[in-house]
């Protein structure tokens, strides 16, 4: 399922899950991806592609169980739609706000089944958002979507950048 993973960032699976912690993601359109990459800086573009996070901080000791239970739902979901809102300005970052409410409804399922799994971040109820990065001035429009969403993505921290670990499709 490489055709999930942003341009630049290739899986490199080997089973060998480290106790590091988990990042879910949802998989962007290329298209979407592309233009969010194009205006992130270098050096945030070394550590992680442009990324909608779902969860930051999943035990990596559970990847099997997170992985089943992520699998188990996406069998019965068709790509969900995403919106683009217009940008906001928090703490000297600019974000996205994304209205998919089938998303939101994903991410809930899923903290369900993970409950007692979750750091505190995670429990809270999602703001889902695309950092725009860290400028005075508004960030360049992006086209406001719909946007399909092809999939889940889950990553693990790593010393210098993410590292991609498997990409979940929705239903087709």
């Amino acid at each position: 399922m490489a055709e999930l993973w942003p341009a630049g960032w290739k899986c490199a699976h080997d089973e060998r899950i480290s106790p590091a912690p988990l990042i879910l993601t949802a998989a962007l359109p290329p298209a979407l991806q592309a233009a969010l990459d194009a205006r992130r800086d270098a050096a945030a573009l070394a550590h992680a592609p442009s990324h909608l996070t779902l969860f930051r901080h999943l035990p990596g000791a559970r990847f099997p169980a997170l992985l089943n239970d992520a699998r188990r739902l996406l069998r019965d979901i068709g790509a969900p739609t995403a919106r683009l809102l217009p940008p906001l300005h928090r703490e000297r970052l600019w974000l996205a706000p994304i209205e998919a409410p089938a998303l939101d409804e994903l991410r809930e399922r899923l903290a369900e089944c993970w409950q007692g799994l979750l750091a505190p971040g995670d429990k809270a109820p999602a703001r889902l958002h695309i950092s725009l990065g860290r400028r005075a001035d508004p960030p360049p429009a992006l086209a406001e979507g719909p946007w399909r969403l092809p999939g889940l993505l889950f990553w693990q921290y790593g010393e210098a950048c993410w590292t991609p670990l498997v990409a979940l499709n929705f239903r087709r």
